[in-house]
């Protein structure tokens, strides 16, 4: 119930504000927040803003799939084994320090103009990002608990599934809700080349209308998009991950 209360206030609050502005501004390029919810909602039941809300959604779906599908195996052997870091962890300390943005041009060239090369780009972000956590992580592992299930026999991927992978668990959920900004963020870089659906399209195409009512009214939709996901990896950490909710109230 307070969580509900929080956010009420917090929402009352950016409408205040945002009405303020509207009226101390004075412009067509910011009108009312009633306005725009009002757009918004007719956007959505007349069906032309959902093609591209699932055309959003799909592409940081994948996205965020692929990337910590790759992350995470790749983030526990850096992590875990120190052979393979010191052959890989010195080449991906020099790729991450890339932004790998500027090579959006590069991947469109290469894959085309169709979802392949966006799904791509922001999978290859979140890889990175989530990969660094996860080594962190694994690499945190006490010597003690790795010698304790080798004395039991433990093989390699016994340690990997019951030490390695538990552990990292939390810290893999965690990067992809602090790394969600970034995915939404790229999201709307990549709908702005050579594309013709999607959340970031839609938004740039109103500006360019000069139609701000629709504007925002997708805008209003991105980011109600990233409170949703935002919310399911917190209702994902709390089913997956019981132990570490039970260590944090125990502190």
């Amino acid at each position: 119930m307070r969580k509900i209360v929080k956010i009420c206030i917090v929402i009352v609050e950016i409408l205040v504000i945002w009405e303020l502005g509207s009226l101390l501004l004075q412009k067509a390029c910011l009108p009312g927040p009633m306005e725009s919810i009002q757009t918004c909602f007719g956007l959505l039941i007349n069906g032309e803003m959902t093609r591209h809300i699932g055309a959003s959604l799909k592409r940081i779906v994948l996205g965020t799939l692929w990337g910590t599908l790759v992350a995470v195996p790749v983030g526990m052997l850096m992590g875990y084994s120190k052979g393979v870091n010191r052959y890989v962890g010195s080449l991906f300390n020099f790729l991450y320090t890339v932004p790998k943005v500027v090579f959006l041009p590069v991947i469109i060239v290469l894959m085309g103009i169709g979802d392949l090369p966006k799904v791509f780009l922001i999978g290859l972000v979140l890889f990175f990002q989530e990969t660094v956590v996860i080594r962190d992580s694994a690499n945190s592992i006490p010597e003690e608990i790795s010698r304790s299930m080798e004395a039991m026999g433990a093989t390699s991927w016994q340690k990997m599934y019951h030490m390695v992978f538990p552990k990292c668990l939390p810290d893999v959920i965690t990067s992809l809700r602090s790394s969600l900004g970034t995915s939404i963020a790229l999201l709307f870089i990549t709908e702005n080349f050579a594309s013709v659906s999607g959340l970031g399209y839609y938004i740039t195409k109103s500006m360019d209308q000069r139609n701000y009512n629709q504007m925002y009214a997708a805008i209003i939709v991105l980011s109600v998009l990233g409170v949703v996901l935002y919310s399911f990896f917190g209702i994902l950490e709390k089913k997956l991950c019981k132990w570490k909710l039970i260590e944090c109230e125990k502190n």
